[in-house]
């Protein structure tokens, strides 16, 4: 694959966790969104030296604490400023934390996957744009109570399946 075509498919998976890393620390939109751009201008100069198979992601949260740093110098006669070393600890963190909801995000993912498909079909229908417990009834020909019940349900199973997925202890509320 060209190395730009590359860039743009990894871009756009992780621009948005990115986007939400560099807002950990950059305290102002419009300067999280300068940093952004400045981060994407570095990432796409430099797309020779990343290797195909490697995590782009890593990478790009690499050029953005550097980018976060040097943007944090730049910025010392704003009031409201961090050190750089709650910056470096922000940024660390919030790898971390990036990390760890892709993790339940892929567990949830994997988790809805198992469910049959009547349920799939219901949690897809309740979770449209504008959907709601009573469209949702009238759409499947169950009571409105019966969809909750069933909602009710299925969520209970989804925290208990993702919980395990995740190798953690299901909380009492999610066994009932």
């Amino acid at each position: 694959m060209e190395p730009h075509e590359a860039f743009r498919r990894h871009w756009v998976r992780w621009q948005p966790a990115i986007y939400g890393y560099i807002r950990t620390v950059v305290l102002y939109r419009a300067d999280a969104e300068d940093v952004l751009q400045d981060v994407a201008e570095i990432l796409w100069r430099k797309i020779d030296q990343f290797e195909e198979g490697t995590r782009f992601d890593q990478w790009a949260y690499r050029v953005a604490k550097n980018v976060m740093l040097n943007h944090q110098k730049k910025a010392k006669r704003n009031r409201i400023r961090f050190s750089d070393e709650i910056t470096r600890q922000l940024a660390d963190e919030a790898v971390h934390a990036g990390a760890e909801s892709r993790a339940e995000l892929e567990a949830l993912e994997s988790c809805v996957g198992k469910l049959p498909d009547a349920q799939r079909d219901l949690i897809r229908r309740r979770y449209e744009p504008g959907a709601t417990n009573r469209s949702v009834a009238a759409a499947t020909g169950r009571s409105e109570s019966a969809v909750s019940r069933a909602l009710s349900r299925i969520h209970r199973a989804l925290t208990r399946c993702v919980y395990l997925a995740l190798g953690e202890s299901v909380p009492a509320e999610a066994v009932k």
